[in-house]
């Protein structure tokens, strides 16, 4: 007899993966159902003990669904080179940590010299593998290790820069996706901004809407035609333009003329490679987005509506239970990622591991000095949104403030997430201490880590039950 976790009527409750994959990690069996998940009798216990809506989980006398079938927890490589950097690659670790799974960091050093030998998937994020990752990284023999991992059967993962470096069209990519994008040299030409893309993939859609809203950042275009890669989705329609981070504001006469009807997301399957290359980015959490609408819809509409209505449009985004996550997580499964056997050795045995209360108290003190000088700017901006933005910050202090206190971080934390943690929370400290941003963009640098450790406290509250409760 199994327990039964179900995604139909809570497909927004990420808490199922992350129990479903951490069960799986501490050697527990899982099975993938059509539906969701099944696991041990026990594993029922553990839902409840977790919070996860109580429709989602069919009590521990179901029988095991026929087309069950058993999975793996996929070791993963998140690539961090130079070539990437912060923020853009902890955008995965905030996507891959609130769906319950770890991740080995690499750089070029570590791709060159063989850690892909022990992997099952490779994410490459945004960020400038545009170039080709031997030339932007000075390292020869990066590309080459990624060819013979994708040629040995590995999947790749990649979004915006990481799916330029996977299509065809400059020298040193890839060419797994035979397709040319519309702009790749000079692939600024389109711009920033939230567009609307819609599914055409019955596995990549799997348990989701028709079309999903997603940041967009200069990500590949694809005209449509035959080749061996299969569009899994394409560009539908512009929601807003943005200009955080990057002032190249992407508007809709732009996105109608360049963009609408055009692919979004690629897929090929072996023998050529197994690749999905976003051209949105789906591991963006709903924090990015909402400072998106801070930033342009808020200013607009606040004289409008007023400061209630834009107050609860500002509270209700996602934090962990991002929907965009799903897209990730269902890639990975159409990639074959879960297929694996249990057991399978780990990447690379972590290195030392430093005192997790030694990095988060490093970085608290970086992040209470931000967070002191954003609030001292606020009055650089027009009061109303000035006030909005002041209650978020205080809001957002609030929330660092428990995760510090959180016990399960310090005494339940897996070694590799804790290990991973302390690097991520590295960079975020040096972003925060870096150059003077707009106030908008210092509160999503400032919410990034609190992201990150809420998403890795989840994790470690979740081993906690499983292994006193199964």
């Amino acid at each position: 007899m199994a327990s039964l976790l179900s995604w139909s009527r809570h497909g927004d409750a990420l808490g199922i993966a992350v129990l479903a994959h951490r069960a799986a990690a501490l050697g527990h069996a899982v099975h993938l159902t059509s539906d969701g998940y099944a696991g041990p009798a026990t594993l029922a216990a553990v839902a409840r003990r977790t919070g996860l809506p109580q429709a989602a989980v069919t009590p521990a006398d179901a029988p095991l669904p026929a087309d069950a079938r058993g999975i793996a927890v996929p070791r993963i490589v998140l690539y961090c080179g130079a070539a990437i950097g912060y923020p853009y690659y902890a955008y995965y670790s905030h996507c891959l940590w609130s769906l319950g799974l770890p991740y080995r960091r690499a750089d070029a050093a570590d791709i060159a010299g063989g850690m892909l030998d022990q992997a099952d998937v490779l994410i490459l994020p945004g960020g400038f593998a545009t170039w080709g990752l031997d030339r932007i990284e000075s390292q020869p023999g990066v590309d080459a290790a990624i060819r013979g991992f994708l040629a040995r059967g590995g999947a790749g993962i990649g979004s915006c820069g990481g799916a330029y470096y996977f299509s065809a069209g400059r020298p040193h990519w890839l060419g797994i996706l035979d397709a040319k994008p519309r702009y790749t040299h000079e692939y600024l030409h389109t711009g920033a901004g939230l567009l609307n893309v819609r599914l055409e993939d019955a596995a990549l859609r799997r348990d989701l809407p028709e079309s999903m809203e997603l940041a967009y950042y200069h990500g590949p275009v694809y005209e449509r035609g035959p080749r061996r890669a299969r569009t899994v989705a394409g560009f539908e329609s512009h929601i807003m333009a943005t200009r955080l981070f990057i002032d190249n504001p992407l508007d809709a006469d732009r996105f109608d003329r360049v963009m609408r009807e055009r692919a979004a997301i690629l897929a090929s399957d072996a023998p050529a490679g197994r690749v999905i290359g976003f051209s949105p980015h789906p591991e963006m959490g709903e924090f990015l987005r909402k400072a998106m609408a801070l930033d342009g819809y808020v200013r607009k509409y606040l004289p409008v509506r007023g400061r209630k209505t834009m107050d609860e449009t500002l509270r209700f985004y996602a934090k962990e239970d991002c929907l965009s996550f799903r897209l990730v997580l269902n890639a990975a499964l159409m990639l074959g990622a879960f297929d694996g056997k249990p057991g399978r050795p780990p990447i690379a045995p972590p290195a030392a591991v430093r005192p997790l209360a030694q990095d988060l108290r490093r970085v608290g003190e970086a992040w209470r000095a931000s967070a002191d000088d954003l609030a001292a700017g606020l009055a650089g901006e027009e009061p109303e949104l000035a006030g909005l933005m002041a209650d978020m910050l205080r809001e957002l202090t609030a929330e660092w403030r428990a995760l510090l206190a959180d016990e399960d971080i310090f005494d339940g934390a897996d070694v590799a997430v804790a290990r991973e943690l302390g690097l991520v929370l590295d960079d975020a400290v040096q972003a925060l201490r870096g150059p003077t941003r707009r106030a908008v963009e210092m509160l999503v640098l400032l919410e990034l880590p609190v992201r990150l450790l809420a998403a890795a406290a989840r994790i470690a509250r979740f081993d906690r039950a499983v292994k006193e409760s199964m």
